[in-house]
């Protein structure tokens, strides 16, 4: 609370896209959203400051990615859900770097 955060990978390299967790596929899905703008809205509706780099690359993308802000009104009004849904989502930090060191362009 009270920080300022820049986060640059919010869709964790492409991962959150092409093997989201089946807790995100399904609540993007029941909200009727694209991937993106559900990890974005969650990533802005974070308890700090948060400032997301989208790292969209055509016009289209920034509209699905603008569709992250009535997301993060969403669970703003709801956080016991947004805490539960981010809990599904925790990779241990070996995972995480092992899983990451393994992508095709590192």
């Amino acid at each position: 609370a009270g920080l300022d955060i820049i986060v640059k990978e919010g869709m964790a390299n492409g991962r959150l896209w092409h093997t989201p967790p089946p807790t995100l596929r399904n609540t993007a899905a029941s909200m009727g959203v694209a991937l993106d703008a559900l990890v974005l809205g969650l990533v802005l509706a974070a308890p700090f400051r948060p400032q997301v780099l989208s790292g969209a690359v055509s016009v289209e993308q920034l509209q699905s990615n603008m569709d992250a802000l009535p997301v993060r009104d969403h669970f703003l009004q709801h956080p016991d859900e947004w805490a539960t849904l981010m809990d599904s989502c925790r990779q241990e930090e070996a995972a995480y770097w092992k899983d990451r060191s393994g992508l095709a362009w590192h």
